[in-house]
């Protein structure tokens, strides 16, 4: 239980919570099904976190509600409506973050750390085909403290690289 405990302080930081201020230097790698029209799309709907494996368990409400509206604040951004209702929407978001503890490292006062890796999933999903229409994957080192300012300008840093290739234009087709 404490492992999962930590696991969990130190997982929300991707997206969630930290680097510690650390710019994003990462890029998001995407895919998409090239024969779909996303011209249509203005109202994204978010999907909610399924609890049913280990590492969506061990995800607080609060981490989960911290990526929520770093996605939505980046949509909204970029002119995209999020819809409150799946009805509504022209296409919903889902997205999974997958957590993986490393080897301890040694911070800049000789202390030593253990260092968590997270890798963030977002999936665009056709409401009437139910199926993930693009994807995208981004990798970070993770740190603790989420709340800080510095951890919500990286959450904001990383929404805007996953998201920086949706739609897909028509000169990367």
């Amino acid at each position: 239980m404490r492992r999962y405990k930590h696991s969990v302080l130190l997982g929300l930081c991707l997206l969630l919570g930290g680097c510690g201020g650390m710019p994003v230097k990462s890029t998001a790698t995407t895919d998409y099904d090239h024969s779909y029209d996303f011209s249509h799309v203005r109202k994204i709907a978010i999907q909610p976190i399924s609890r049913d494996s280990i590492s969506t368990v061990t995800i607080s409400d609060m981490q989960i509600s911290r990526i929520d509206q770093a996605l939505i604040a980046e949509l909204q951004r970029r002119g995209f409506e999020v819809a409150t209702v799946n009805a509504d929407a022209d296409m919903f978001l889902s997205w999974q973050l997958v957590l993986q503890e490393g080897a301890y490292v040694a911070t800049a006062d000789g202390a030593t750390e253990k260092a968590t890796k997270g890798t963030l999933f977002v999936h665009m999903i056709d409401p009437i085909m139910l199926q993930s229409v693009w994807r995208a994957k981004f990798e970070s080192g993770l740190r603790d403290n989420p709340e800080s300012d510095a951890a919500t300008q990286y959450r904001q840093e990383a929404a805007e690289v996953i998201l920086a290739q949706f739609p897909p234009t028509l000169a990367s087709r």
